[in-house]
């Protein structure tokens, strides 16, 4: 995405923060510690694969056309991050100070690099939420089974 703007240009380094963004949340599942007793990496996994599962329902949204006339809406770049953001805050409430100021950053970073627009930010934040508690009630009912 960041190749569709002038280098140089404010967008191409909006765009840029909102990509790197992602691998920047991604290493924080790796690095996270926690209070609860969940494995690394079973946690790790676990909301990798969810926020993935999030971004492919984004992609769902898309196809179908969920918001007439808005064909980027949700934002999938939103749902893995917010993801990942409810596992993080699940796993341990600290992460909410650190969570929060990089998940707006991200979400303004998509919107000044045009990819989307605060519908598509909000509709991608909802289906986070929604996927990643979801995984993470899964996740830790079977910690609590296996205990």
């Amino acid at each position: 995405m960041v190749v569709a703007h002038v280098v140089g240009s404010p967008g191409f380094y909006w765009a840029l923060v909102a990509e790197l963004s992602l691998v920047v949340w991604t290493v924080l599942l790796l690095v996270a510690p926690g209070r609860r007793q969940i494995d690394r990496w079973r946690f790790a996994l676990t909301a990798f694969g969810a926020a993935v599962f999030a971004s492919l329902i984004t992609l769902a949204g898309k196809a179908i056309e969920v918001w007439p006339g808005n064909p980027l809406f949700p934002s999938g770049h939103t749902a893995y991050v917010v993801t990942i953001a409810v596992f993080l805050v699940a796993r341990d409430r600290r992460w909410l100070s650190v969570v929060i100021p990089l998940a707006l950053l991200m979400a303004v970073a998509l919107v000044l690099a045009n990819y989307h627009v605060p519908e598509d930010i909000a509709g991608g934040a909802a289906v986070g939420v929604v996927v990643g508690a979801s995984a993470f009630t899964w996740l830790d009912r079977r910690r609590l089974r296996e205990q």
